[in-house]
């Protein structure tokens, strides 16, 4: 059994050490708390069992764990310029035995851990089973509605905290594979500029028709361009 209520607890337990009223840090833990419900709103709408609603708020409450660590060490966001965020949230979960902290049944740290490990990726793997599918695809759309609203809501420092933003020409082979697939590439992305269709290509990554009617009813795209 999954005992949400002392997940949360333990995870505020566990944010406190990286000084949480700090701008940048508050909005990663805002996101996070944020993409959990909406990661429960998404499973209930799907109506899975009680534990599976459980499952995919415990995801969306780990998924970006590692954003605390990467910002201590690498005083950045910016994966390409530090580290990947979900395997270091992985790491921190797993390797330093922080999920001990959240009683978390044996039988689920495998979900858990690919759901993160899949999350932030341009598509998800090939070999998942469907269990690990499905709350991949749950935590996907629940962080990407998310994303859209931070960019709406939030500040651009904030969000990006680059030192430096060069908005110069999106890379040729970056607007083919938009134009061309709808998605991007991630290892082909050399530029800060380069990420900026990645939230355009989004919309090409819906997994459930409960995000894409959240989507319009949010109007996240019209406020975004």
């Amino acid at each position: 059994m999954i005992d949400i209520e002392n997940a949360k607890t333990e995870f505020d337990k566990y944010i406190s050490q990286f000084n949480p009223n700090e701008g940048r840090i508050k909005l990663k833990i805002d996101h996070i708390k944020r993409v959990a419900i909406m990661s429960k709103k998404i499973a209930q709408n799907l109506n899975l069992t009680e534990e599976q609603t459980y499952l995919a708020e415990l995801i969306g409450l780990f998924h970006d764990i590692g954003r605390f660590k990467q910002a201590e060490v690498y005083n950045t966001f910016n994966d390409r310029i530090s580290v990947n965020h979900a395997e270091l949230s992985v790491k921190v979960l797993f390797d330093e035995n922080l999920i001990d902290n959240f009683n978390v049944e044996e039988k689920y740290k495998k979900i858990i851990k690919v759901a993160i490990l899949n999350h932030n990726k341009s598509k998800i793997d090939e070999g998942l089973n469907d269990e690990e599918m499905l709350f991949a695809k749950i935590i996907r759309d629940a962080d990407k509605l998310d994303i859209y609203y931070t960019i709406c809501e939030y500040d651009f420092q904030s969000i990006f905290w680059y030192p430096d933003f060069n908005c110069g020409p999106i890379s040729d082979i970056i607007m083919d594979d938009f134009i061309n697939y709808h998605t991007v590439n991630y290892s082909n992305i050399k530029t800060n500029s380069d990420q900026i269709p990645i939230f355009y290509a989004y919309i090409f990554d819906f997994n459930f028709d409960f995000s894409i009617k959240l989507l319009k009813e949010k109007k996240y795209l019209d406020k975004f361009t």
